[in-house]
C-alpha cells in the first residue's frame, strides 16, 4: 500500500511538473540592433519583467545583430513560426504596409519635434494595418536619424551617384526609392555589408548612426555627411500566433511592460545618438559638413521622387496627410511669440 501511495504521489509530481514546464511559453524575437546595444540591453530587461510579471510563464529569448536575418527575413520567420516577435524599424514594417514608409520620406522632416507630432497621428492608422496582416505592434520607438557613410567624402547628389549604395536586399521599398532618386543601389544583406566594403562592391551605405557604432560600419566607411536623410521609426511587434498563445492577463502585462520600454529607448536613443557621434569622430569618424546650397540640392533630388512614392508606394491619403501634418506643425511653430 505504502508502494503504491509512494508511486502514485510521484507520477502525480512528474505530471505537475511537465504540466508546469508546458505552461511556458517562449517566445522568440529577432532584431538587427547590435548585441551589447542600447536596444538589445534594454529588450534583454524587457525580457526579465515580462517573465517576473508573469510568474516565468512568459519566457523572451532574443536573437540580436542580425543572428536570424536581415529584417525581411525576420518577417518571413515570424509568419511561420520560427520567430514569434521582432525588433524591427519602419523600413522592414514597410514590406507589410507600405503606410509605414510615410514616417521614414528623405527630406521630409527637419527635426524630431514635428516628425513627433505627425507620426503621433499617423502610427494608430499604421497598427490598424499591420494588425489586419497578423502583426500586433507592442511599442514604438526611436531608431534614429538615417545618415550616409561613405569610403570616400561626399557632399553633394552627384557625388553618390557616382558610388555604389549598399541597400538591404530585403528592403525592397528603399531601394526603389533610391532608384527613383536616381542613385545606385546595390542590394545586399546586412550580414554582408562589411565584407562588401572591402571587396570593393559598395563603397557607401545609409544608416543610424546607433547602428553605425554598434556594427563597427564606421571604420570601412569613415566619411559621414552631416545632413539627415530621413528619420528610423523603431517597434517592437508580435505575430498574432505568438500574441494568442498569451492569456489575456499574460497580454495585458506584455503590453504594458513593452509600451514602458518604448518610452525609455525613445529617450535613451536620442541620448545614446549624440554619444554615438563623439564616440565615432573620436575613433576617426569625418564629419563632412554640407552649405544651404547644397542642402537645397538634395532637397530637390527627394521631392522628385516624390510623386513616384505617392502614386506606387505610400497611400496618397496617407502621403498627403503626413505633409499637411508637418506643414500645420511648421506654421504653428512660426506663428509662436
Amino acid at each position: 500500500m505504502k508502494r503504491t501511495l509512494l508511486a502514485g504521489s510521484f507520477c502525480t509530481f512528474l505530471l505537475s511538473s511537465v504540466a508546469s514546464v508546458d505552461a511556458r511559453v517562449v517566445l522568440r524575437l529577432g532584431t538587427v540592433a547590435p548585441k551589447g546595444s542600447s536596444w538589445e540591453l534594454i529588450m534583454r530587461r524587457m525580457g526579465a519583467e515580462w517573465g517576473k510579471a508573469t510568474d516565468d510563464e512568459v519566457r523572451l529569448r532574443i536573437y540580436a545583430g542580425g543572428t536570424v536575418g536581415d529584417e525581411g527575413e525576420m518577417i518571413r520567420k515570424m509568419r511561420i513560426g520560427q520567430l514569434q516577435a521582432a525588433g524591427i524599424s519602419n523600413a522592414g514594417l514597410a514590406e507589410i504596409d507600405p503606410t509605414a514608409y510615410a514616417l521614414m520620406l528623405p527630406m521630409m522632416f527637419d527635426s524630431y519635434e514635428e516628425w513627433d507630432y505627425v507620426r503621433q497621428a499617423v502610427n494608430p492608422v499604421l497598427e490598424e494595418k499591420l494588425a489586419k496582416k497578423g502583426f500586433i505592434v507592442l511599442t514604438w520607438s526611436d531608431i534614429g536619424w538615417v545618415y550616409f557613410f561613405t569610403k570616400t567624402a561626399m557632399r553633394s547628389p552627384a557625388d553618390l551617384r557616382a558610388m555604389r549604395l549598399a541597400g538591404s536586399h530585403t528592403e525592397t521599398r528603399t531601394i526603389d526609392i533610391f532608384k527613383w532618386a536616381g542613385f545606385n543601389p546595390v542590394p545586399i544583406s546586412t550580414v554582408d555589408m562589411m565584407t562588401g566594403f572591402q571587396t570593393g562592391l559598395i563603397d557607401s551605405t545609409y544608416a543610424p548612426m546607433i547602428f553605425a557604432e554598434g556594427s563597427q560600419l564606421y571604420r570601412q566607411a569613415s566619411n559621414m555627411t552631416n545632413m539627415k536623410w530621413a528619420p528610423l521609426q523603431g517597434a517592437v511587434v508580435m505575430h498574432e500566433n505568438g500574441w494568442k498563445k498569451l492569456t489575456a492577463d499574460q497580454q495585458a502585462d506584455v503590453l504594458r511592460i513593452t509600451r514602458q520600454v518604448g518610452d525609455e529607448l525613445r529617450q535613451s536613443n536620442r541620448e545614446q545618438e549624440r554619444r554615438s557621434l563623439d564616440a565615432m569622430t573620436k575613433r576617426g569618424l569625418n564629419v563632412i559638413d554640407i552649405s544651404d546650397d547644397v542642402l537645397t540640392e538634395w532637397r530637390a533630388v527627394a521631392e522628385k521622387a516624390y510623386p513616384r512614392v505617392r502614386d506606387d508606394l505610400v497611400p496618397p491619403e496617407i502621403f498627403d496627410r503626413v505633409e499637411r501634418l508637418r506643414d500645420e506643425f511648421r506654421t504653428q511653430q512660426a506663428n509662436q511669440p
